[in-house]
């Protein structure tokens, strides 16, 4: 007899907010029915999306006074620098998850919580605070992800590295700018640390539903095809670069080069 699963629609058990709008999060979190608020302090998977200022210490301000805990996903946003832009931003979260990024790609996860709530978890008898998956699971904590954990942190994305990454980026991205401003084009470029991402509109998404909006699926094909084939490779999903400890200026340079070209091509200007 195969016992079978129950399929639960997610909308009964989650609510879900836009990025960027406290007000929209508080009448959601007034239902008092709401256990955590989880989320990536800027979104990444839709493409960077920056919080507007004041947006993350409202989110801590309603959390707080609506009894429900914070969560901020760091596993894309690290890019930020040592600690995330939890420590890049004073953030003060009730809980940090993070993924195989800390395991140079080996798969692991972590979490960390603030000593209150470790103790109300503690304190649980009940709580199930023990990873049963084994060897395999993306969050399994097995020796090979530990050990790769350790040499990642200690050895590669020390506070030296992320200092020349970062430093990379914004030579990448400021590179990019100068481009759109040269060839007057309408979009706009966004850089999170060690990570940014040219857009195809006049200013940056303000929410997960204005970066949906704002995708071209041949404008993304043209450049990631001019790029590969003139020897530039960048993320396969959207148009955002990630530097790496070996990653160079004259790396950023070589970007800005090709990126110039196929944008004259596009606007009909190569040979002009």
């Amino acid at each position: 007899m195969t016992a079978s699963l129950a399929i639960i629609d997610p909308r009964e058990t989650t609510r879900v907010v836009e990025f960027n709008d406290a007000a929209a999060l508080d009448r959601e979190l007034a239902h008092g029915d709401v256990a955590a608020v989880l989320m990536e302090p800027a979104l990444t998977n839709i493409g960077i999306v920056l919080p507007e200022p004041g947006y993350l210490d409202a989110v801590r301000e309603l959390t707080r006074r609506h009894g429900t805990l914070l969560i901020n996903d760091e596993t894309h946003t690290f890019s930020a620098g040592p600690g995330g832009c939890t420590a890049a931003w004073a953030l003060e979260p009730d809980m940090v998850t993070i993924g195989k990024s800390i395991g140079g790609g080996i798969p692991s996860g972590a979490f960390g919580l603030t000593p209150e709530l470790a103790e109300r978890i503690l304190a649980d008898p009940s709580a199930d605070v023990e990873d049963t998956g084994g060897v395999g699971g993306t969050l399994a904590g097995n020796a090979l992800s530990l050990a790769a954990t350790r040499a990642t942190l200690g050895e590669v994305l020390t506070d030296e590295a992320f200092g020349h990454m970062i430093a990379v980026a914004t030579r990448y991205t400021a590179g990019v700018q100068s481009v759109l401003d040269t060839r007057r084009l309408p979009w706009n470029v966004v850089q999170l640390g060690a990570r940014a991402e040219y857009r195809f509109c006049p200013e940056p998404p303000r929410s997960g539903g204005e970066s949906a909006a704002a995708s071209d699926t041949a404008l993304d094909e043209y450049l990631h095809l001019y790029l590969i084939n003139r020897g530039v490779l960048i993320t396969p999903f959207h148009n955002m670069a990630l530097m790496c400890p070996a990653t160079t200026e004259a790396d950023a340079d070589a970007h800005t080069a090709v990126f110039a070209a196929a944008a004259d091509e596009l606007l009909g200007q190569a040979g002009s």
